[in-house]
């Protein structure tokens, strides 16, 4: 699957709203092996690393999150989800990733389709050549 962002349903009614998920259609052939949520301080970069295995799925639960994705053909592509523009974002292996929290109080879901591995993570930026 390539890197791309896809718009998430909103059910409201008075008492709230529901965003399902289904396995067949927004997550395709993606088999969620965890799950965390990231709560981001404004003023920090989170993540700055990249899998050599694992794919992700970044969901905004609240706020506005900025992800820069750096590929290894030193192309980056900047990315604004937020969970009033309704919009997650897919990132495949070896994408190293920068989150950054636009406003206070955001939350990220992230859904993992690897189990948590050390070995698995590239921290070196100079892995993908970028400036």
């Amino acid at each position: 699957m390539k890197l791309k962002i896809k718009k998430f349903k909103r059910i409201t009614d008075f008492s709230g709203s529901l965003v399902p998920f289904y396995k067949n259609e927004s997550l395709n052939k993606f088999n969620i092996k965890r799950f965390f949520f990231i709560y981001g301080n404004k003023k920090f970069v989170r993540a700055e690393h990249a899998h050599k295995k694992c794919n992700q799925i970044l969901i905004p639960v609240n706020g506005e999150v900025k992800v820069e994705i750096f590929n290894k053909k030193k192309e980056k592509r900047t990315f604004i989800i937020s969970d009033k523009n309704k919009n997650f974002l897919f990132i495949p292996s070896f994408h190293f990733i920068r989150i950054m929290f636009k406003k206070e109080k955001s939350i990220l879901l992230t859904l993992c389709d690897y189990k948590y591995d050390k070995k698995e993570y590239i921290f070196k930026k100079e892995f993908f050549k970028f400036k």
